[in-house]
């Protein structure tokens, strides 16, 4: 009787180390910036050998803390995103964590476009004293389609247009929440509307920068978080 109690108190004691463990790996990944599923990911891709979709950063929206804004004043909002009056440029916390490698997926969650001209998401771009260098992803119903262009000194760069595919023949611009995102790889950049590849470009001109967002001809917008991923 008494080896089994003492098997029993071996248990429970070796139960309570394990568990302190798991709390102390926790909060050194929650204090480090790390993500829980990140770590998740990576034990199950030893396991079954298949790559995983590591999470950079996230922006849910709840403040602007963290974020700068060069144009118009945007506003957060039961944790959306809002474009100011007249367009607007902001580049989000993700883009100013430095945690941002040269690849990745940018993707701009539920955004709901009720007006305007439209809106883009800036990738491989970095804000100096002579304006924004890097690229845009739009989704231009100005221009009927959606299009990536670079950006040199802040100048939006029409001619040559890295690319542009014009959209399906009655396209609804308006209204209906959609995910943009876009895929940077090396000199190609892919880009989408709700996981469906719509755009493709190629250029060597910027190899690294953040993230960002643009609106532009009395756009409203409104989006309910950004993600960079691998």
């Amino acid at each position: 009787m008494k080896k089994r109690r003492i098997s029993g108190q071996g248990m429970v004691e070796y139960a309570m180390v394990l568990i302190l463990v798991v709390i102390a790996v926790l909060l050194v990944i929650q204090l480090t910036g790390g993500s829980v599923s990140n770590l998740y990911c990576r034990m199950i891709s030893i396991f079954n050998n298949q790559s995983c979709a590591q999470t950079y950063c996230q922006d849910s929206f709840s403040s602007l803390s963290g974020s700068q804004m060069y144009q118009g004043v945007w506003s957060t909002s039961t944790g959306q995103l809002c474009s100011p009056n007249g367009g607007g440029v902001i580049f989000n916390k993700c883009s100013m964590s430095g945690t941002t490698p040269s690849d990745y997926t940018v993707a701009l969650n539920n955004a709901s476009l009720t007006a305007g001209n439209g809106y883009g998401i800036y990738f491989r771009a970095t804000n100096s004293g002579s304006g924004i260098n890097g690229y845009a992803f739009q989704y231009d119903p100005g221009a009927n389609g959606f299009v990536i262009r670079k950006w040199v000194n802040g100048a939006e760069v029409f001619s040559p247009t890295l690319a542009q595919v014009n959209a399906p023949a009655g396209y609804n611009w308006y209204g209906s929440p959609h995910t943009l995102s876009v895929k940077v790889v090396g000199t190609t950049f892919t880009g989408y509307v709700d996981g469906v590849a719509v755009v493709t470009a190629v250029d060597s001109t910027y190899t690294s920068g953040g993230t960002g967002i643009r609106t532009w001809d009395g756009t409203v917008l409104c989006a309910q978080g950004l993600t960079v991923s691998k």
